[in-house]
């Protein structure tokens, strides 16, 4: 058994999320090669952010990448009600730009809220 068991995150507490900086560098880093990743795939890889988020790195079209972090442990929660209020993950949908070099947002769970940032994710991911 491990001693490193992940513990959700407690109803009172919000997860440590990170802001569009540090998406766009795990962006770039699996756009690179993905070299930080804990797990990678051909078009996904996995990073660890501090002992409480996990962040998922997906290309959904060439040049169009996904990242959203989330607690590997899901959240405690002390009622059912709570759950509608909870940021269950922070997702950003960013466009590669070669020239000029940088990172474009085209969707941020914060701005959109998390059922059209969804929408949107499958949208881009169909092409």
């Amino acid at each position: 058994m491990s001693t490193d068991i992940r513990q959700p995150v407690p109803y009172s507490e919000t997860p440590d999320y990170f802001d569009f900086g540090n998406a766009a560098g795990f962006a770039d880093d699996f756009r690179t090669g993905a070299e930080g990743a804990v797990e990678k795939g051909e078009r996904w890889a996995k990073y660890l952010w501090k002992p409480n988020l996990i962040v998922l790195v997906t290309e959904l079209q060439e040049g169009i990448f996904n990242v959203v972090s989330y607690p590997p442990a899901g959240f405690e929660v002390a009622l059912a009600s709570d759950i509608e209020h909870l940021e269950r993950f922070r997702g950003w949908i960013l466009q590669y730009r070669a020239l000029p070099y940088g990172w474009r947002v085209l969707a941020a769970s914060q701005e959109v809220g998390i059922d059209e940032f969804d929408r949107l994710r499958l949208e881009y991911k169909q092409g």
